[in-house]
């Protein structure tokens, strides 16, 4: 009996659509069809458009339309079935899927993986600027002050769209790296970011130094436990070039309108930091913690008797030029004291953030 056959697929991420066309000239063989997703025409008129060509040029266009609900789950939805047609045809050996350049890689490599067998992704390429890939990672800016926001309810940052698409890919293209003053440092913090990726430079027309797709990199459980890890261990790299990534950990709950009063100092400096803490007033809950650039998030995940751990806080922060004793000392000033812990009524503390959790 013949074995079922798949075919690979590079997915191709990173916010500029000018600096991924060289990089995605180098894709396409002539084996390869190529499915580019645009979302140039999506605020004014609520669609998706894309198109689908091989070497050979042209082969088909066409768009999706988004209402104001999920715009990634609508293009999920929507882009399967064409999928499902082009890799039914045969003639191909490889896609490559240009998405959106707000379309986080997870979402989209997660629904192929479960739901097209037929489909093997292969390797998860994003092409970052080098130029602008600190302030990307530093600021507060929505992507719906950009214009590039996928729906209404979609009230992500940049800082965290450019780290989420890192943190998931197989490669990273550095390009515009002649432009920069320091590309050894952004290389750090790229291996930071992610450890499993590899980087790669562009050379000054755009065009990746070494290949960049239909590697074999993808590792569907290896990406996701580094995309779900929040924080271990395992994330420290070693510091070099202004680059630093700090583990810290305390057996104490957190002061919750310390910590609130102290989100701008505790961002201040960091690009990126996951971990779980765990708040006073919220004994038995346990919390995660996110920030990318200026932008601080707390959600619920769980309960900590569903765990094997006992309570405890661990955050894991990157940063550029981050001070780490000052990290520490910011974060410690906002457990309770010794005698707090003693004598203060926990649960009747107030709670800032209980519109968010």
């Amino acid at each position: 009996m013949a074995a079922h056959r798949t075919t690979p697929l590079t997915l191709l991420t990173g916010l500029s659509t000018t600096l991924r066309e060289p990089v995605l000239a180098t894709m396409v063989d002539a084996t390869t069809v190529a499915v580019v997703v645009e979302q140039d025409e999506l605020r004014q008129r609520g669609v998706l458009t894309w198109r689908v060509f091989d070497q050979g040029g042209p082969i088909d266009a066409g768009e999706f339309t988004v209402d104001d609900d999920c715009g990634a789950c609508q293009l999920i939805e929507s882009l399967l079935p064409l999928l499902e047609t082009l890799t039914a045809r045969g003639h191909w050996r490889h896609v490559v899927l240009a998405a959106p350049p707000a379309m986080e890689a997870r979402s989209l490599a997660s629904a192929l993986v479960v739901t097209m067998p037929e489909v093997r992704v292969d390797t998860v390429t994003c092409v970052i600027d080098a130029v602008l890939l600190v302030e990307q990672l530093s600021g507060d800016e929505l992507l719906d002050e950009r214009g590039l926001a996928l729906g209404l309810p979609d009230r992500r940052n940049v800082a965290e769209l450019t780290a989420r698409q890192i943190e998931y890919a197989d490669v990273c293209v550095l390009a515009n790296a002649h432009r920069s003053k320091a590309p050894e440092r952004l290389h750090h913090l790229l291996r930071h970011l992610n450890p499993r990726t590899t980087v790669v430079t562009a050379d000054p027309a755009g065009v990746p130094t070494e290949p960049v797709a239909q590697l074999g990199r993808f590792d569907f459980e290896a990406a996701e436990a580094w995309a779900g890890e929040l924080a271990s261990a395992s994330r420290l790299q070693p510091s070099g070039d202004g680059v630093a990534t700090v583990l810290w950990r305390s057996s104490r709950p957190l002061h919750p309108a310390r910590l609130n009063e102290a989100l701008e100092d505790i961002v201040d400096g960091v690009v990126r930091s996951r971990g779980i803490v765990w708040l006073a007033n919220r004994p038995t809950q346990r919390v995660r913690w996110e920030s990318a650039g200026y932008s601080a998030s707390l959600g619920t995940l769980g309960e900590w008797a569903d765990t094997e751990h006992l309570a405890e806080c661990t955050v894991v922060a990157t940063g550029v030029g981050l001070d780490p004793a000052r990290l520490q000392a910011v974060l410690d000033a906002c457990l309770l004291t010794e005698s707090e812990l003693a004598s203060l009524d926990w649960q009747a503390l107030d709670d800032p953030f209980a519109g968010v959790l």
